[in-house]
């Protein structure tokens, strides 16, 4: 019996090769099918347009660290804002970094005051130095660094856009890691009588960072 008499030489076996005919034109087909399903449910990877509902989660971290400073002594504080200290997925907002000091003991006439600047080559995204002066009266100097441009956290529909391009519009991009300097110089106004005379200050420099996490969800 040759090839195609083997093949071909029963009902059972044409039934079978017609049955496996259409497996393998069926197959290709349902799994094409099902995977453009998968990427146009999951609206990113693919880059499909669609509506969507953008939210975001924030988190707002302080870190402070205090020092006793005499007059016209200067001391540098560094803050290390590293990715590993982020959660999945978190982007850094803004960075604010206030420097305070309360001169309580001399009256309202003689206040000591503090000179601050900072120094930002360390910390990725090119951001330039700063400097300011302030009175010893609470909050003396703050400095307000803008790491993702155009985020307020307000929530907000879009259409016609894909996934991907939300995620892009809000990465930072690694901006905002690094080290953050900043370095204050305490100025000493004190009273000339003896009794309430003093010569230094305690000085705090605090990091306030902003960080968010994007929630998209398809408007149907």
């Amino acid at each position: 019996m040759d090839l195609m008499q083997k093949l071909f030489g029963t009902q059972r076996a044409i039934t079978m090769v017609v049955v496996s005919l259409m497996f393998a034109i069926a197959f290709p087909a349902y799994f094409s099918v099902m995977g453009g399903m998968v990427e146009v449910m999951d609206g990113g990877s693919s880059g499909a347009s669609g509506n969507w509902q953008v939210n975001f989660t924030t988190t707002v971290s302080e870190i402070s660290d205090s020092a006793m400073l005499s007059d016209g002594e200067t001391n540098e504080w560094t803050y290390e804002l590293d990715r590993s200290n982020l959660g999945d997925d978190e982007m850094i907002a803004f960075v604010n970094i206030t420097v305070s000091c309360n001169d309580n003991d001399d009256g309202p006439i003689f206040t000591d005051s503090v000179d601050a600047e900072t120094d930002m080559s360390g910390v990725e995204g090119g951001f330039e130095d700063d400097a300011g002066s302030g009175n010893c009266n609470g909050d003396a100097v703050d400095f307000s660094y803008s790491v993702t441009p155009e985020w307020s956290g307000a929530p907000y529909m879009v259409e016609d856009v894909s996934k991907g391009d939300i995620l892009a519009k809000w990465d930072d991009g690694g901006n905002g890691t690094g080290e953050w300097l900043c370095s204050v110089t305490l100025e000493v106004n004190s009273d000339p009588n003896p009794l309430f005379a003093d010569d230094d200050e305690e000085v705090t420099v605090t990091w306030t960072v902003t960080t968010y996490t994007v929630e998209i969800t398809a408007l149907e």
